[in-house]
């Protein structure tokens, strides 16, 4: 068993059992999911019909630009994951139909369900209800639209969580913090999600969409920052992308280990991929994972440096939090035992890293690349693939510019 989120965050401990129900869960969605996305899950990049599911792309290009021989050099293409185009999608999405789920076996039941049973990830085994009966059934789809769904956003999450939730007749509020780009309020508002805009940063629309949610016994808040149901539904595509590395022919072996790296918001999603990757791929498959912060907005960088978790805020350092990337736009994290602990260990270290890797995939597109300063948090030790490994994801250059690479090492606790 590993740890996976914050004790205070109330989400214990997870196991290689809790991962393998998200799987299951993700595969009893399937046919709900065609029923109500058919034009974006019936023909998946990967997987059978129904599948939420991203291509893995070699990028040749870039990996030239960094030094990396052909085939080494891998995106992992989130962004074009449907309904709401974004790494969110594995885990806001993933818990409203957990949620909905629930709800519909209570019902089926004449049962009251408890929030400490929306928790938990539904198992469909002995459910005794397919789950395109979300979609088919009137009188359970009447009993959705008397509840509530509510989260608060920089704009990514409340997409996933308002959209999901829309498709299944269930009234939505998202709780928008400045950060969050115009035209996702528009799409929500156009689907008839309730959309509440705040002046401030990320953690006021978390606090208040919070405290809406708990005045209404109707409602279940999606918490960014705490949920082991979101946590599981992001790690369930660890072994998606096992999965395209064998298809394409990709070797990932102590001698080649898989090189990650994941832009960080408040730290659920990378950190739902990290521990999935650890435990999809084992020992005798090595995987070493960076998260990449905004300079401005470093806050998991901050809450391991510092040993406070959550306790800690980037105003408290005299940073604004302001970036162009409104989804990592995140002042305080919610913070991921996981990583706490792989620190602890000594197989965590904190670096500054310019963006090097942007700037080269700029010159391999051919186009302009805004640079932008960032804080790489490495979690697992060796920080890019030696001679024949694979890097992933936002990518890992080897060699380039020592004065864009840095080597500045953050003090902090037990290092």
């Amino acid at each position: 068993e590993s740890p996976a989120c914050d004790e205070d965050g109330g989400c214990g401990v997870l196991s290689r059992a809790d991962l393998d129900a998200s799987v299951r869960m993700w595969a009893w969605l399937r046919p709900l999911f065609v029923l109500l996305f058919p034009e974006e899950v019936t023909n998946p990049p990967w997987g059978e019909p129904g599948t939420v599911s991203s291509p893995l792309r070699r990028i040749d290009a870039m990996g030239r630009a960094l030094g990396l021989r052909p085939g080494r050099c891998l995106l992992k293409a989130d962004s074009n994951l449907a309904v709401c185009g974004s790494v969110k999608a594995r885990g806001g999405m993933f818990e409203v139909f957990n949620v909905a789920a629930h709800l519909a076996k209570a019902f089926f039941g004449g049962l009251e369900v408890r929030e400490s049973e929306l928790q938990s990830v539904f198992d469909p085994r002995g459910a005794g209800f397919s789950s395109a009966a979300l979609a088919e059934d009137p009188k359970l789809r009447a009993h959705l639209a008397e509840r509530e769904i509510v989260v608060g956003s920089t704009g990514n999450l409340g997409l996933s969580v308002g959209l999901g939730a829309a498709a299944l007749g269930m009234r939505a509020v998202v709780h928008m913090s400045t950060d969050a780009k115009a035209w996702k309020k528009s799409l929500l508002r156009s689907r008839g999600v309730v959309v509440v805009e705040h002046a401030g940063l990320y953690d006021e629309a978390v606090a208040a969409g919070r405290a809406e949610s708990a005045s209404n016994p109707a409602s279940h808040f999606v918490d960014d920052e705490s949920s082991r149901v979101l946590f599981l539904g992001y790690s369930a595509a660890a072994f998606e992308l096992r999965a395209q590395l064998a298809e394409l022919n990709v070797e990932v072996s102590p001698e080649r280990p898989l090189v990650v790296h994941i832009p960080c918001g408040v730290g659920g999603a990378p950190g739902g991929l990290c521990w999935g990757m650890h435990l999809a791929f084992g020992a005798a498959q090595p995987v070493r994972v960076f998260f990449a912060e905004p300079v401005a907005a470093p806050c998991v960088t901050l809450a391991l440096c510092t040993g406070k978790g959550a306790a800690v805020c980037v105003a408290d350092i005299g940073l604004d939090g302001k970036t162009e990337a409104d989804g990592l736009a995140v002042a305080r994290a919610g913070i991921c035992a996981v990583l706490r602990d792989l620190r602890a260990s000594g197989r965590g270290e904190l670096h500054h890293r310019g963006l090097h890797a942007v700037r080269a995939l700029g010159r391999a597109r051919g186009a302009r690349a805004q640079l932008h300063r960032a804080v790489v948090l490495r979690v697992l030790r060796r920080a890019w693939p030696p001679r024949g490994g694979v890097a992933a994801g936002a990518l890992a250059p080897r060699g380039g510019d020592p004065r864009l690479l840095g080597n500045g090492r953050l003090a902090g606790p037990g290092g």
